[in-house]
């Protein structure tokens, strides 16, 4: 944007002008983009005027995609109506501004005060420096896939592919820095484990398609359930954990219980079968000295097989 703005002042002073901008439309919207820095160029960055009806010069450029130039305004009965006229702009030199697969960016334009006519060494300078700005729209294009590129590798790296979740490594990564937080704050933070009741018994009775499914609805259903600002991820095959930032054990164990009813009134019917689904959860309050989530997890999940032992389908809160 800056090397833009230094530009149009070069392109300003050569040809002699109060105004350069260049201007992008948007839908029906047209828009001061980037202008030079005359306190003569009466224009503001994000300035307005609608595309279609407006009766602008770039109106016309955009329309007709094509280079205009006007002399003098005044003579022309087309711009009668031309707000930038009320602004004493009454000659005008502008041409079309194309992104890379040829749809229109905007304008590039110049404008004056008085009737004036342009050299050719001039409208070649206009040209090439038109050229130089689709060029650098190409740069952006490119510039703007590669960073829409990295943000899906980092979605892909960080997300469970089969329930759109955090995955391990990013569940870990996130608790940690609420981990931190925490720290700073004093504030009570608590982790559930979670761990779906027989589910060895569904793959291997219904296959791993069924299984997988299992594993969809179950996740859909906790996220329905969980607060927003709550951590979770998929840490293992059939294993979740959430963490909960701010929560006293007491209301984790609530939270906990509603998430293990939620998931027991998922209806799955398979085969000519009702398959239940259940969960087991392991609740833990960290402790000052848990710096990392690894030995809270190592905690919650000897909770949780506790849990397991007393006959699975509940909530636990410590060892037995």
């Amino acid at each position: 944007m800056q090397q833009w703005e230094s530009m149009l002042n070069i392109l300003a002073e050569f040809m002699d002008v109060p105004v350069a901008m260049l201007m992008r439309v948007d839908r029906d919207d047209l828009s001061v983009y980037v202008k030079n820095t005359s306190p003569d160029n009466p224009f503001h960055i994000g300035k307005k005027e609608k595309c279609t009806g407006s009766g602008t010069y770039c109106e016309h450029v955009i329309r007709h995609s094509s280079r205009l130039y006007v002399n003098n305004a005044l003579d022309e009965q087309e711009w009668k109506d031309n707000p930038d006229i009320e602004l004493n702009l009454i000659n005008y030199l502008g041409y079309p501004v194309r992104w890379p697969n040829g749809d229109m960016f905007g304008t590039l334009c110049i404008l004056d005060r008085t009737p004036h006519h342009y050299s050719e060494k001039q409208e070649r300078l206009m040209l090439q420096m038109r050229n130089m700005v689709e060029i650098n729209l190409e740069l952006l294009e490119k510039n703007l896939e590669l960073e829409n590129l990295s943000k899906n590798l980092q979605y892909l790296a960080n997300t469970d592919e089969l329930t759109g979740i955090w995955n391990r490594r990013a569940f870990i990564s996130e608790s940690n820095k609420e981990l931190q937080r925490a720290q700073r704050t004093q504030r009570p933070t608590c982790l559930l484990m979670m761990d779906l009741d027989d589910f060895k018994d569904v793959n291997d009775r219904f296959g791993h398609e069924v299984g997988d499914e299992v594993l969809k609805l179950f996740t859909h259903s906790i996220r329905a359930t969980k607060r927003a600002y709550d951590i979770f991820g998929r840490v293992g095959g059939e294993e979740f954990a959430m963490l909960l930032p701010e929560t006293r054990k007491v209301e984790a164990i609530e939270l906990a219980e509603r998430l293990r009813h939620r998931v027991s009134e998922i209806f799955f019917h398979k085969q000519q079968t009702d398959i239940a689904i259940t969960v087991s959860i392991g609740v833990y309050e960290l402790a000052k000295n848990d710096t990392t989530i690894l030995a809270a997890l190592s905690k919650a999940d000897k909770i949780l097989y506790a849990a397991k032992r007393a006959g699975k389908n509940q909530v636990k809160d410590r060892v037995l």
